[in-house]
């Protein structure tokens, strides 16, 4: 149990509890103080030895003197510490003003009693529960899990045959557009090709001979980091999708600060030249696992200087 705390911790004041969460690992008590003293007079700072339902650490963190507590957490939301983009929220027990007198409470005591997020209302209405801090969900939006689900019967299965097709992630993504002439040049022009999404591609086939030609022929792994057989039971994980991201200043327009971008949902594949567009947008493909559409606005920061960036899934 790590526990920092100052001396000002001592004076009547009214405080602020905030739930901290998705720091790394090595995070101590006193990283987290520094982290958070520049949006606010921090008096305590405190990360329990235990983990989430989730297995992610968690924290809290007290201030005092805070006029807008919703301006403090959406602030806190923008810190990044390392990969890892810190989720805030207000606690639902806040702890009272300690006093000097026979009740002051001991250094070494639980923190139990600030207890879970508070459950604030967002910008559409919605509330972030404590699991929607600790899963460290970007969205505004509704929980996922509160969605409710579509059912489907055996009437909705796919009935069509795929023994004459095999199924082909490749090495680079980028060869995928140019995949059908590197196989015509292989000797396989009389195939179909279909994307499935991510690294992966469909191969239909005349025959099971051409099929089985095409598993032997040792230039095809040059390609193809992967292929299997094709079944209806195959699904990919994650996704590659290309965003459009705009508000990044021109002293930033650097291949670093999109590959910095790119991190908050995943890997960035390729990123359009600037050369044939402008300084105002530039489009990242990456490769993710988010399953929503991705659309948000978010804040970098420079030297003290704050800048708007918007981010807009499109299609690829």
């Amino acid at each position: 149990m790590g526990t920092f705390r100052s001396k000002e911790d001592d004076v009547q004041q009214i405080s602020t509890s905030v739930f901290v969460t998705n720091f790394p690992d090595q995070f101590s008590a006193k990283d987290l103080w520094n982290t958070c003293k520049q949006y606010g007079y921090v008096v305590d700072a405190f990360i329990p030895n235990r983990k989430s339902k989730a297995g992610k650490r968690f924290g809290f963190v007290r201030f005092i003197k805070i006029f807008d507590v919703d301006r403090l957490v959406n602030n806190l939301c923008t810190v990044w510490v390392g990969r890892h983009k810190i989720h805030a929220n207000l606690a639902r027990f806040q702890r009272p003003p300690l006093y000097k007198n026979n009740n002051q409470a001991k250094i070494g005591e639980s923190r139990h009693n600030l207890g879970v997020p508070l459950k604030t209302k967002g910008p559409n209405g919605t509330s972030n529960s404590y699991a929607h801090v600790v899963k460290g969900s970007q969205s505004h939006n509704l929980d996922s899990e509160n969605i409710p689900a579509m059912m489907l019967d055996d009437s909705c299965l796919n009935q069509q045959n795929f023994n004459c097709c095999l199924m082909g992630k490749v090495k680079n993504f980028e060869s995928l557009s140019n995949l059908k002439v590197v196989l015509v040049n292989e000797g396989f022009d009389n195939i179909d090709l279909k994307y499935m999404g991510g690294y992966w591609v469909m191969i239909k086939f005349q025959s099971e001979e051409a099929k089985k030609t095409f598993q032997s022929n040792v230039g095809i792994g040059t390609w193809f980091a992967k292929i299997q057989q094709a079944s209806t039971d195959f699904f990919v994980e994650g996704r590659v999708a290309w965003v459009d991201i705009e508000g990044v200043p021109l002293k930033m327009w650097s291949d670093n600060t999109f590959k910095r971008i790119a991190s908050k949902w995943g890997t960035l594949i390729h990123a359009d030249s600037h050369e044939d567009g402008n300084f105002y947008t530039k489009r990242i493909c990456i490769n993710t696992n988010i399953t929503s559409n991705i659309l948000e606005s978010f804040k970098i920061i420079y030297r003290d200087k704050l800048f708007w960036i918007r981010a807009k899934e499109v299609s690829g």
